[in-house]
């Protein structure tokens, strides 16, 4: 269809009209232009309609008199420790104020809808900071989206404080890096290091057209349309790799991603190795925005995509939930999707809920909610199979008791023991076994590599050999299996799998420097980066990995990146300054702190060196690893009773500190053969 000899003004119109009274001037930095979404508007009049109703287009604006008056009429909350007057400044403008008398802050802007609202202050130097604070749409209150932080809840109290990297003042809470790129498109974050300042731009507000589909730099020749012409099918990959450029936990390379580009040439993926973040079955335990749990499911390993579920437009579902016609399109009649038959089943097995009820749902099995920022309920997409049984070992959540809360674990595994197949529960809890042990610092190479060998989904693969990465190898011969392990790995088709094995260090490693995807170069340069400098200079993985640590400069994780690039090129000083930046970026961390005083010992100042391991002990006097790195610290001064305290402290906070323990034993000798 060709486009309409429109004028700019009708343009302008349909955009005002379908944006419900958003102004076109919310682009930064050419107020005039008339954003690329009007004019798609003029022929997808109706997908554009779609849009308007979608979360996506709702997730950023400009601060609205009509839709603000509220929130900023004189409420007050008290979060992290301090008590904000939302009200209006004397222009008549929302602005947040510190009680008594404090900072007034300055609204910016606005990110999501409903169930909540999130505003942005202005902070320094081009900066725009969230607010902990978020308004409630359907309550029509205030309240704090940590207050049910649980690791928070765990240290006695839901109250960030100034210094924390999470506080609403903190690099956490900097809209610029953590959140802008995906609640606008076209995004630059632009961060200058020299003078910690942002000079921010972007091309519209919200996920528009142009975040999702390809635009060419001049409009089709023959029927007006912006959509690169190459591009307006993209490959069932690029469109999940679209959608998972912001649906996913990761770290992120560069700013640059564009639909149809490679997700693994521009990001990290997250996956299931802390405990804080996953559970051991890959369930989302932190916010991990859908993508990793998805890509740990059969269903998303089976090539299933987000618009085999989602409108591409709206983003709604497709089908209802309610009466499992969505999950039943495939799963009722063995349809192939993507090459592959869904298994058959007809819903609830008999014997647990009511097909009627809401246990009779799929979704409530296999992807039960869970609430972030307080109130926000999001579902869970890793489509476990619930095993309470497993609960009853290891603390990972099953969807039964999420449900019965009233009910405990030994229950539900005994009414599951009754209906479910024995073995389709069971093959799947050796390798939750592994993992779980492996996040708890106790993990078995010899477990690892067993569940590994049973594996086929690409994801889980990936998580068992980056834990592979971490753990002890007890003999030479486990060692080799490790090896051998990795170095198959290494020619898997899956990049992520690739990127896995590179962590693992070998003569396969150095080989995935030429990797043809830059996820896995990557991986391959920061393994090879503290051993084989030589080896790394004048690659363009070394390229690669500097400019990715320079692009996240801004936050404390970039400096510690950057601080390792100086260390192994011998660069001290330009070392122990990222390590000063990581420290001021977050103060309460203890990492940069504990990796200054190693490079100060190396560097021959052992006091200076002792006086960053005391600095780090204030902060985490609990953490086992600061008290023995402390212990170190301590016996390169002399200070020997001192250190064996240390690491006594250590063992009292994880008995299982292997090194600690070793070291005071031979520490004790010592001591005990002295007069």
């Amino acid at each position: 269809m060709k486009r309409p000899r429109s004028t700019a003004v009708f343009l302008a119109a349909v955009f005002l009209v379908a944006c419900d009274d958003e102004p076109a001037e919310q682009v930064p930095g050419d107020p005039g232009q008339l954003p690329v979404s009007a004019q798609c508007a003029a022929c997808h009049a109706e997908q554009y309609r779609a849009w308007q109703t979608s979360d996506h287009a709702w997730a950023y604006r400009s601060v609205q008199e009509k839709r603000d008056r509220q929130p900023f009429s004189g409420q007050v909350l008290t979060a992290h420790g301090e008590r904000l007057l939302f009200t209006r400044d004397k222009n008549g403008s929302p602005c947040v104020q510190s009680l008594p008398k404090g900072r007034i802050e300055k609204v910016v802007g606005v990110v999501g809808r409903t169930p909540l609202r999130q505003y942005l202050v202005e902070g320094a130097n081009g900066a725009q900071q969230v607010l902990s604070a978020a308004w409630d749409t359907g309550k029509r209150e205030w309240f704090d989206v940590f207050a049910d932080d649980e690791r928070l809840r765990a240290q006695g109290g839901a109250q960030r404080k100034p210094s924390d990297w999470g506080h609403r003042l903190g690099r956490g809470m900097n809209w610029n890096s953590q959140c802008a790129r995906c609640h606008v498109s076209g995004f630059a974050k632009n961060y200058e290091m020299t003078t910690d300042s942002y000079r921010s731009r972007w091309k519209e507000p919200g996920v528009t057209c142009i975040s999702c589909h390809p635009v060419a730099d001049q409009p089709d020749a023959k029927d007006g349309c912006l959509v690169a012409r190459k591009s307006r099918r993209l490959s069932e990959k690029q469109v999940r790799d679209t959608c998972a450029s912001c649906h996913a936990r990761s770290e992120e390379f560069d700013d640059s991603f564009r639909p149809g580009d490679n997700f693994e040439d521009h990001f990290r993926l997250e996956l299931p190795l802390l405990s804080d973040v996953f559970w051991a079955n890959g369930m989302q335990r932190d916010e991990v925005f859908v993508e990793t749990g998805f890509r740990l499911s059969r269903m998303g390993a089976a090539g299933v995509t987000c618009l085999d579920c989602h409108d591409k437009a709206s983003g709604q579902l497709i089908l209802p939930l309610e009466d499992n016609s969505l999950c039943l399109r495939c799963h009722a009649t063995g349809e192939e999707v993507h090459g592959t038959k869904a298994p058959l089943s007809s819903g609830a097995p008999d014997g647990t809920c009511p097909k009627d009820s809401l246990g009779g749902r799929c979704v409530e099995c296999h992807m039960p909610e869970s609430k972030y920022m307080a109130r926000d309920p999001r579902r869970d997409h890793s489509m476990n199979i619930p095993d309470p049984e497993l609960s009853t070992q290891i603390p990972v959540p099953n969807s039964c008791t999420m449900c019965h809360r009233d009910r405990d674990d030994a229950w539900a595994a005994d009414v599951l023991r009754r209906v479910l197949p024995k073995q389709k529960m069971e093959a799947r809890r050796p390798r939750t076994r592994a993992v779980y042990a492996a996040m708890q610092g106790q993990g078995s190479a010899r477990d690892l590599l067993a569940a590994l060998e049973r594996e086929d989904v690409p994801a889980w693969r990936a998580t068992l050999l980056e834990l592979l990465a971490r753990v002890d190898i007890p003999s030479p011969i486990l060692s080799r299996a490790v090896q051998q392990a990795a170095a198959s790995a290494a020619a898997d088709p899956d990049a992520m799998v690739r990127a896995a094995a590179a962590a693992i260090p070998g003569p396969h490693t150095e080989k995935l420097l030429n990797d043809p995807v830059r996820a896995v170069r990557h991986a391959a340069a920061w393994t090879l980066l503290p051993r084989r400098y030589d080896v790394l200079r004048g690659t363009r993985a070394l390229t690669e990995i500097t400019a990715a640590a320079q692009h996240r400069a801004d936050q404390p994780s970039g400096a510690m990146q950057l601080a390792a690039l100086a260390v192994a090129r011998g660069d001290a000083q330009e070392a122990l300054a990222q390590y000063d930046r990581a420290i001021r970026l977050d103060p309460a961390s203890p990492v940069p702190y504990m990796d200054c005083a190693v490079l100060l010992a190396q560097l021959g100042r052992p006091v200076e060196a002792l006086q960053r391991m005391l600095d780090c002990v204030r902060i985490a006097p609990q953490n086992a690893e600061v008290q023995y790195r402390l212990a170190l610290a301590l016996l390169e001064v002399g200070q020997k009773p001192a250190a064996a305290t240390a690491l006594q402290r250590a063992l009292d906070s994880n008995p299982h500190h292997a090194a600690a323990r070793e070291t005071l034993m031979q520490l004790q000798t010592i001591l005990q053969q002295q007069p």
